[in-house]
């Protein structure tokens, strides 16, 4: 799979991998000064990692709930490592990437790309405005059409 990830200062394409963590390398987060969010203290869901193919450096994590009895991928968490957060970060499309891959979840499990989030206020605008997420509820969700669009934008299949 190629991810969208972008060298900021060159422009360039980097290629990464995406891979779930186990449930001894979620614990080892614990304290880790490269995210603001404790990570531990996700152990209940499944954790993703999304590093550089080339050296094998940490760029993001994403938290997912399976939610079966609804039919539905629930992002609980996604995060950049700090240096890639904000306008001075490094390298872009980090959580754009995540986002694809818990959409091409919720297409490989059978919800038709049923994928919802629980977004701080400020963010709202955001997830709307750059990925299509609509309202719904408590929550805000993407499916079917959307949800490959995010997927065709941010992941592309080799």
């Amino acid at each position: 799979m190629n991810l969208n990830l972008i060298e900021v200062e060159r422009g360039k394409r980097v290629a990464g991998k995406i891979k779930k963590l186990t449930l001894n390398q979620i614990k080892k987060l614990k304290g880790s000064k490269k995210f603001q969010f404790d990570w531990s203290t996700e152990e209940a869901n499944e954790v993703y990692s999304i590093k550089r193919s080339d050296n094998n450096e940490l760029l993001g994590l994403i938290s997912i709930i399976d939610v079966p009895q609804e039919l539905r991928i629930h992002i609980n968490l996604v995060e950049s490592v700090i240096i890639n957060q904000g306008r001075k970060k490094k390298i872009d499309g980090i959580p754009d990437c995540l986002i694809g891959f818990a959409c091409k979840i919720a297409f490989m499990r059978g919800y038709d790309g049923f994928v919802s989030l629980g977004p701080k206020t400020r963010l709202k605008d955001y997830y709307h405005n750059k990925f299509g997420f609509r309202h719904m509820g408590t929550h805000m969700v993407v499916f079917l059409d959307t949800s490959q669009s995010i997927i065709t934008k941010y992941l592309k299949d080799e």
